[in-house]
């Protein structure tokens, strides 16, 4: 049986033996993985203890440290200045860095394309020496933003806060500093306004997923979101240097949507049900609530009653009239806790309205199919539907991947209404167990 472990001065809320022992599940193999704390002081002469592994994670403070202990450094590692991952050939340790293949998965998985356009990285340190690598290798155009006593990254342009807060613009804007991150939530490197000049913010700073960073992004309208998934990304790396093979989305997808789950249900984080319209969103979401002791909203009724006016009158104003209200009114169920949300049918249209709701709890797929919608559907007060319920297939059409793609866990609602909330309850469950 293999063993790796994860190396650090003090590791007490570590996620990586969560994460790796989930992948050991997901593949059916039998792997140890443990965690291993050395003062600083050990770590220098920690070269025997590793080789006693098959492979090894390293976390700061040590991704300098141990460098000098490795036989071999990959050409990212070298480039970066640091390790994080640790193989053991044959009794050579050779060092490599997998921070920028997460960062890279990260946003490949939320559709942001950066070649050659402008992306800017907040911070100078370890973190932000990684992402400025992968940025890089995907062909951004790239500046970072530093302060007057950060040390300069050489290769890289800078700018200052002020210069940013006064003219700084582009596709993408990266956090790599610690401002926001738990316990210290309300920090924030930028202000309100700069993200109106961007078109998606990445942070990554994982605790909390709705980082003040996050927040300021979705109310500018723009894309936005966390840096969990580039969490397990890079421990998926790991995984790939070690066994020698990358590792497909496949595999990384189900132990993020896993440790997501466990975060909100943990921390007060909403249940957001998604669907076409009259698939039982609203009837399974107020059963649920009952049953989890969560408060239900209506994200139409909440829309309506945020705008002042019923949803055929915006329509009559036309759809991306509605869009924007509805849009404010999930930004604002999106700040609010222990909620269960059935969400418009048509939610999903907007990027800004699926990354508030994955930034803010659990997003389940209420799947039914649209011949069993069909027979139902009460086309009154539903101006999508003005043409007859039979536009239900284009529209499902138009709509299945944003379902998916919006979705952590999707919930099959084609029998009765109970065995519809008992596989919405089962999602939640197996969460617990993890």
């Amino acid at each position: 049986m293999k063993r790796y472990c994860v190396i650090g001065e003090k590791l007490p809320h570590t996620m990586s033996p969560q994460i790796h022992r989930m992948f050991f599940d997901i593949k059916g193999e039998e792997g140890e993985y443990g965690v291993r704390e050395f003062t600083r002081e050990q770590i220098k002469n920690a070269r025997a203890e590793l080789l006693r592994y098959d492979g090894v994670n390293v976390t700061v403070p040590y991704k300098q440290t141990v460098m000098p202990l490795l036989d071999e450094i990959s050409a990212e590692a070298r480039h970066i200045g640091a390790v994080n991952t640790i193989k053991n050939v044959g009794g050579r340790l050779v060092g490599y860095n997998t921070d920028p293949y997460g960062f890279t998965a990260m946003l490949k998985k939320n559709g942001v394309n950066v070649k050659g356009k402008k992306a800017v990285v907040l911070g100078s340190g370890g973190a932000a020496r990684s992402v400025l690598y992968a940025l890089k290798e995907l062909g951004a155009q790239v500046t970072y933003v530093r302060r007057d006593e950060d040390e300069e990254l050489e290769g890289y342009e800078y700018i200052t806060y002020p210069q940013l807060e006064e003219s700084g613009s582009g596709c993408l804007l990266v956090n790599t500093t610690p401002l926001g991150m738990y316990p210290h939530e309300e920090g924030c490197a930028v202000s309100e306004q700069v993200f109106t000049r961007f078109e998606a913010a990445a942070d990554v700073v994982y605790n909390p997923v709705m980082t003040t960073f996050v927040r300021r992004a979705l109310k500018a309208g723009g894309r936005a979101f966390s840096g969990l998934y580039m969490l397990v990304a890079q421990a998926m790396g790991s995984q790939g240097i070690w066994r020698g093979e990358e590792i497909d989305v496949q595999d990384i997808d189900p132990i993020y949507n896993a440790l997501l789950r466990d975060y909100f249900l943990q921390n007060g984080g909403n249940i957001w049900l998604i669907g076409l319209m009259s698939c039982g969103k609203s009837t399974l979401g107020r059963a649920l609530a009952r049953e989890q002791g969560k408060t239900f909203a209506d994200a139409d009724e909440y829309t309506e009653k945020l705008a002042g006016m019923t949803i055929p009158q915006m329509f009559e104003r036309g759809e991306d009239f509605f869009r924007m209200w509805e849009t404010r009114a999930l930004l604002q169920l999106a700040e609010q806790k222990n909620l269960v949300v059935a969400a418009g049918g048509g939610a999903v249209t907007r990027a800004v309205n699926r990354d508030a709701m994955r930034s803010s709890g659990v997003v389940i797929y209420v799947k039914r199919s649209v011949e069993n919608i069909v027979g139902q559907v009460d086309c009154s007060g539903r101006p999508l539907l003005a043409s007859g319920a039979e536009k239900l297939f284009g529209i499902y059409a138009a709509r299945k991947s944003l379902y998916e793609g919006c979705a952590h866990f999707t919930a099959d609602n084609n029998g009765s209404e109970q065995e519809g909330l008992e596989r919405i309850k089962e999602i939640l469950h197996e969460t617990g167990d993890n």
